[in-house]
């Protein structure tokens, strides 16, 4: 658990974790979810509680990833190919803004107040609603998770949504109003789609030519 710094997908899914937090229908909405989250009489426990939440959502795919995953470790390095594969075409869907899952319609305001258990059930809700905008990016971290076994997508996951997590509590609330203040949303939505897919059509290429293993 010391050297797990030094394992390079362990840093894929930080990356990825990053590129989510930027994802163009997420972006616009921080602020409010910053507002709710920011209500509560205790700050600090409801923090805490909606990181419990948030990471837990996300970690629970990721064991389930990992366990799917472990009926095709026998492969072997077929699944290199496939894998790569997966990841240029979530490229794809990132760069032409397509959704994989369906976009979730639920009322964050109603945890809006509240302290650590609120903060857990808000901090799901917000994982829920991150899921299909970023939905492209999760396939990608899902595809490297389902290479592992469950404990490992379990802690691919978590780190997935520390990527989400740390950007969001910290720069969040900046990094949405300077977007939406100095650029049109068009122009802006296209750049990060563009360098998101870039950075995941790379990274399946990478995986394809064996020029990285995660």
């Amino acid at each position: 658990m010391l050297t797990i710094y030094k394992d390079v997908s362990v840093w894929i899914a930080f990356g990825h974790g990053i590129l989510a937090f930027f994802s163009p229908c997420v972006l616009p909405l921080i602020p409010a979810f910053l507002g709710i989250l920011f209500t509560a009489k205790n700050k600090i426990l409801k923090i805490l509680g909606f990181f419990i939440g948030f990471s837990f959502l996300f970690s629970l795919i990721g064991v389930f990833s990992g366990k799917v995953g472990t009926f095709f470790v026998k492969y072997g390095n077929i699944i290199n190919y496939v894998l790569g594969s997966i990841i240029i075409i979530m490229a794809i869907f990132y760069i032409l803004g397509k959704q994989i899952v369906k976009e979730n319609k639920i009322n964050v305001w109603k945890f809006k107040g509240g302290g650590f258990f609120t903060g857990i059930l808000l901090g799901g809700a917000v994982g829920l609603v991150w899921i299909p905008c970023s939905s492209p990016v999760l396939g990608s971290i899902l595809s490297i998770a389902a290479k592992s076994n469950a404990l490992k997508g379990g802690i691919l996951l978590f780190v997935y949504s520390l990527g989400i997590f740390i950007p969001f509590l910290t720069i969040g609330a900046s990094v949405s109003k300077i977007l939406s203040v100095s650029f049109k949303k068009p122009k802006w939505e296209k750049f990060l789609r563009i360098l998101g897919g870039i950075f995941l059509a790379l990274l399946g290429i990478l995986i394809i030519s064996g020029k990285m293993v995660v």
